[in-house]
C-alpha cells in the first residue's frame, strides 16, 4: 500500500507540471488559436537562469527569481512583437495552424540552442523555494516542491477557468479564440490579448520550472519532452478548457508513475505514449470538439 501511495504522490507531483504546461497552451490557444510549442523551454529557462544567477552571479534567491522572470517576460514580449505580430497580423498575416507551429517550434529550437551555449549540457536546478527534507505522512514521502506545484496547479487552473467564464475581460479573451473576426468587428483587440497572454504564460511556465527543478533537475533540452506531454494534456482539454487541462495533466503524470512502478521504469515513456495513442484511437472524442488535433 505504501508503494502505491508513494507512486501516486510522485505521479501527481510530475503531473502538476504537465498540468501547468497544458494550462499555458490552453489559455493562449483559447485567446488567439496559437499553440506555443516552446512552453517547456520557458520552464527550462526559469530553472537554469535562476541557478546561474545564484551560483555564478552571486545573487540571493529572491532577486535572482525576479531578474530571471523579468528577462523571460521581456524576451517573450519581444518575440511576440517582432515575430508573431508579423506572422499573424497585417497584410502578410498567415493564420494556418502549421504556420503558427513553425514559428513556435523555431522558438523552441532557438531557446535550446542559446541555453546550450550559456549553461552547457550538465544538469542544473534552481535552489529550493521551500528547502528541507521530504514531508512524511505515515509511510508516504512528499517532496516539498510537489506540495507547492500541486496546490498552484489546482488553484491557477480553477482561477483561469473562472476568469474566462465570469469576468468581462475573460469573456473577451474567449471571444477572440471562438471567432477572431467577430471579436474585431465588435472592437475587441485580439493582438493585445494574445501578446500579454503569451508573456504571462511564458512567465507562469518559468515559475513552475523554478519550483519543480529541485526534484528532477533540468538540462538545456529538458523542455521538449515535458512540453510534449503538456501538449497532449491540452489536447484532451480541447485546447479550450483550463480546468480540464489540469485534470488531464495530473492524470498523465499518475499514469506515467504507475507504468514505471508496476510495469517497467526503463520503458515507461514508451508505454505511456502507447497507452495515450491507444486511448485516442479508441475514443477520439476525448480530445474535445475544439481541438485542432481532433479536427
Amino acid at each position: 500500500m505504501s508503494e502505491f501511495g508513494n507512486l501516486l504522490i510522485a505521479g501527481i507531483s510530475t503531473g502538476a507540471i504537465y498540468a501547468v504546461f497544458a494550462l499555458c497552451l490552453t489559455m493562449l490557444f483559447r485567446t488567439s488559436a496559437v499553440l506555443n510549442l516552446a512552453v517547456g523551454d520557458f520552464a527550462m529557462l526559469g530553472a537554469l537562469g535562476v541557478d546561474w544567477l545564484v551560483h555564478s552571479g552571486g545573487l540571493p534567491l529572491v532577486p535572482a527569481i525576479a531578474g530571471d522572470l523579468a528577462a523571460i517576460a521581456l524576451f517573450a514580449y519581444l518575440y511576440d512583437f517582432l515575430v508573431l505580430r508579423t506572422a499573424l497580423e497585417g497584410s502578410r498575416a498567415r493564420e494556418a495552424i502549421l504556420v503558427v507551429f513553425f514559428f513556435t517550434f523555431s522558438l523552441s529550437l532557438f531557446i535550446q540552442g542559446v541555453a546550450q551555449q550559456m549553461f552547457g549540457t550538465d544538469v542544473h536546478s534552481a535552489p529550493a523555494v521551500w528547502p528541507g527534507p521530504a514531508l512524511r505522512v505515515g509511510q508516504l514521502n512528499i517532496q516539498r516542491p510537489a506540495v507547492i506545484l500541486v496546490c498552484l496547479a489546482v488553484l491557477i487552473g480553477a482561477g483561469f477557468a473562472s476568469y474566462l467564464r465570469f469576468s468581462l475581460i475573460g469573456k473577451a479573451m474567449a471571444a477572440c479564440g471562438d471567432n477572431s473576426m467577430g471579436a474585431q468587428i465588435v472592437g475587441i483587440k485580439q493582438p493585445n490579448y494574445r501578446r500579454w497572454t503569451f508573456v504571462a504564460m511564458a512567465v507562469l511556465a518559468a515559475i513552475f520550472g523554478i519550483v519543480e527543478s529541485p526534484m528532477t533537475g533540468y538540462v538545456y533540452n529538458s523542455g521538449g519532452s515535458l512540453g510534449l506531454l503538456g501538449l497532449i494534456a491540452a489536447a484532451f482539454a480541447g485546447f479550450t478548457k483550463p480546468s480540464r487541462a489540469v485534470v488531464a495533466g495530473l492524470s498523465i503524470g499518475v499514469a506515467e508513475a504507475m507504468l514505471g512502478g508496476y510495469v517497467s521504469s526503463q520503458y515507461q515513456d514508451t508505454l505511456l505514449f502507447g497507452v495515450l495513442v491507444a486511448l485516442i484511437l479508441v475514443r477520439p472524442q476525448l480530445l474535445g470538439e475544439a481541438s485542432p488535433v481532433a479536427a
